[in-house]
């Protein structure tokens, strides 16, 4: 899981998000590994990135905390993690 913020900005741009996001993954942190990575890098230009979001096996995109509460659970038990 990678979670693309723009890093060469001030946190305060991203820190709310980041915030609403860890709220989410806490719960799971036993079953999940992520990284904070840049979006302007070019693995996020790649992905065709746009805005803050959260990347689950680079291909479940969720640009919102409630979108990822939603969806984890169950791409979690696809994988047989709960």
């Amino acid at each position: 899981m990678d979670i693309y913020v723009p890093l060469n900005v001030c946190a305060c741009m991203w820190e709310r998000f980041m915030n609403l996001v860890f709220m989410v993954l806490t719960e799971y942190r036993d079953y999940i590994e992520f990284q904070t990575k840049d979006l302007n890098s070019k693995e996020a230009q790649e992905l065709n990135l746009r805005s803050n979001c959260v990347v689950v096996d680079g291909k479940h995109i969720f640009t919102s905390s409630y979108s990822l509460k939603k969806k984890l659970p169950e791409i979690l038990k696809e994988k047989g993690l709960l």
